[in-house]
């Protein structure tokens, strides 16, 4: 991969399978100027842009949204990022002004998300890597919580998709089995869909996958059965739904993982199997999806 480290704005370029490429961007972008991935482009066309939020927000009961795109009711920052470290596979920090090559670039975020109820204290902090390797951003995220009283979380959704131009939308284990219109993809609930873990974009330009491992509360042990764990088509974006209706305290702790992909052609489509090509921790991988069961499978090196 060719990069490129400018201040705080960093551009991978990367190929795609045949004679197709892709460039990531990261930069300080949304409402509140958290650094993540700003732009997506493939074959110099923007697949996905962080015009609302890609890595999610919460939402606290009888008090608000905080992070990602969401500003306070009186307009001010809900979120800020405190720092930013960039290194190469080898553990090698990487500086302004950088030019190179890397097999795999990790992005880590530090941010502080406020309490929307009494914004001059700290609901959590929030730490994001972000793994850049070939035609993935493998992403973990990490939230320690730091609010004085338990406070209820609402809604958390995490993993969100903010592709550009998707035309159909495929669910493997969930409501969506076959590439549905976008302007008919709803909802489903965790008790329909036990075995979710992804869904799949397609757009005039390229397919995108959204892959949530069960790391942590990407088990969905914090989503009740009846609650929805996928939500199409919503403000343009997908979600994956992590966090409904707990509460957190004073050093409290969640996890997650999950792996954006993009790719021309799966390896295989068809209403009871589909694979395409990622990577994962560094490596090649197949992410498949057969009958009701989904697997990830590493390449031979």
């Amino acid at each position: 991969m060719k990069v490129a480290l400018d201040g705080e704005f960093l551009a991978i370029e990367s190929r795609l399978e045949g004679c197709h490429s892709i460039r990531y961007e990261f930069s300080r972008c949304m409402a509140n100027h958290i650094y993540t991935f700003s732009r997506v482009l493939v074959d110099s066309v923007v697949v996905n842009e962080a015009t609302s939020d890609n890595i999610g927000p919460f939402l606290i009961e009888n008090s608000g949204w905080t992070g990602g795109n969401h500003l306070l009711p009186d307009g001010s920052p809900s979120a800020r990022t405190d720092s930013i470290s960039i290194h190469n596979e080898r553990g090698e920090r990487l500086g302004d002004g950088f030019r190179g090559d890397a097999e795999c670039v990790t992005i880590r975020v530090v941010n502080t998300l406020l309490n929307p109820l009494e914004p001059d204290k700290k609901f959590c902090t929030e730490t994001i890597c972000y793994s850049v390797c070939g035609n993935s951003i493998q992403v973990c995220a990490t939230h320690s919580y730091v609010n004085v009283n338990p406070l209820k979380i609402s809604r958390y959704y995490g993993m969100q998709s903010m592709m550009v131009g998707e035309t159909e939308i495929l669910t493997p284990g969930g409501k969506y089995s076959r590439w549905t219109p976008v302007d008919s993809v709803d909802r489903f609930t965790r008790k329909s869909a036990p075995r979710f873990h992804q869904f799949i974009e397609k757009s005039d330009v390229c397919h995108a996958a959204a892959y949530m491992t069960e790391k942590g509360i990407g088990d969905r042990h914090l989503v009740a059965p009846d609650d929805f764990v996928f939500i199409g088509n919503s403000w343009s974006k997908s979600y994956h739904k992590l966090i409904g209706d707990a509460t957190v305290k004073n050093g409290d702790k969640t996890q997650w993982e999950g792996i954006y992909t993009w790719f021309i052609s799966p390896l295989y489509s068809n209403p009871e199997y589909f694979s395409y090509l990622g990577c994962m921790n560094g490596r090649g991988v197949i992410f498949c999806h057969k009958k009701t069961t989904d697997h990830i499978t590493y390449c031979k090196q």
